[in-house]
């Protein structure tokens, strides 16, 4: 059964109606908010809402009565029973975390009512950083919604400043990994400035320095293996930003008519890869921030943060790619991505 049907049987509504709710961000499929309400449900998926905050049974030969909502008025801000994000690193000024797909960072204004990484933070109780919009507290940096992966969270004001500081000298930065439709010929650079498209204010597209709109972007892409499946040409491969534009690896990819698997806003349609139509990866595009370093704001010293990679991607790349010699002991997959990215580019690039 479809999850949008499953909502509207289970809570006696109009198929339009869960569409809704699944479109304001209010549903969450085994954890993750999913960008798609028509995914196949399996009898052991667990749907929660969060507007109010219920967990429905999803047994699909179950014969239980629709489940009523047990606080009418409770409101979107409160966090899902169970719903929980991984910490990498906290102490009492910053708070690094491993961002699930399908999770909204902020929202884009007041009248915004999808759940995002913000709100969960608050109903945690962290203390936050207050420099911008509540909506934004403790945000020094974002990541894509369905992109997972390491994030950096401010608990006060002068780790906040700090690390923004760092993000514009570089001594904070982010390695990338993703898995792209057709192989990259070789290592590369790109540097090429990023504008709005003039016809989709959401997107964004590579131009001149010569525009007077054009915003420096800068990324290293590095090739890591290529499919062993004979059927396809993708490949794994890493990136480096030396800026922080929105989307900007996504349209660096996209500018050399390459594509992560599931960016079908970028133009991303279909590859040969075994499983990625299943239910777990429908729900994001496989792009993950695995390394995360930084500064200190206090103590100066460097941190090297690594995110795993959530199991849902992690079962893909064992399936579609030989990894054996990124595996630890436990045959978790963790990449060197700066020792690969230097053994690929001299490091002054």
């Amino acid at each position: 059964m479809r999850a949008d049907v499953f909502i509207a049987q289970k809570l006696q509504i109009s198929r339009s109606k869960a569409e809704k709710l699944f479109a304001k961000g209010q549903v969450l499929l085994n954890g993750a908010i999913p960008t798609k309400q028509g995914i196949p449900l399996k009898a052991q998926d667990e749907i929660a809402l969060l507007n109010p905050p219920q967990t429905l049974n999803t047994s699909l030969n179950s014969d239980s009565a629709p489940l009523g909502f047990s606080n009418p008025k409770q409101s979107y801000h409160t966090k899902p029973e169970g719903f929980k994000i991984p910490i990498l690193y906290q102490d009492e000024d910053l708070l690094i975390l491993n961002k699930p797909a399908g999770l909204v960072v902020h929202r884009t204004n007041e009248q915004d009512e999808q759940f995002t990484l913000v709100q969960w933070l608050q109903n945690q109780n962290f203390p936050l950083s207050n420099l911008g919009d509540s909506y934004r507290a403790g945000i020094v940096h974002r990541l894509d919604r369905g992109t997972s992966g390491a994030i950096v969270i401010a608990k006060n004001n002068f780790a906040h400043e700090n690390l923004k500081q760092q993000l514009q000298t570089r001594q904070m930065g982010r390695y990338y990994l993703c898995v792209i439709d057709q192989a990259l010929k070789e290592s590369l650079i790109i540097n090429s400035p990023l504008v709005r498209h003039s016809k989709n204010r959401l997107k964004y597209i590579t131009t001149n320095s010569q525009n007077p709109n054009a915003k420096p972007a800068k990324t290293a892409f590095f090739k890591i293996a290529t499919t062993r499946n004979i059927q396809s040409n993708c490949e794994l491969i890493g990136a480096k930003l030396f800026s922080g534009r929105t989307h900007q690896i996504r349209v660096h990819l996209s500018s050399i008519n390459r594509h992560i698997l599931g960016d079908s806003f970028y133009g991303y349609q279909d590859c040969k890869c075994k499983n990625l139509l299943t239910q777990n990866l429908q729900d994001r595009i496989l792009l993950h921030s695995h390394l995360l370093y930084l500064q200190h704001p206090k103590s100066g010293e460097i941190l090297h943060i690594y995110a795993p990679i959530f199991q849902e991607m992690q079962d893909f790349l064992n399936l579609n790619f030989d990894l054996k010699s990124f595996c630890d002991s436990l045959g978790n997959l963790i990449f060197p991505l700066d020792k690969l990215y230097q053994s690929a580019f001299v490091p002054n690039d």
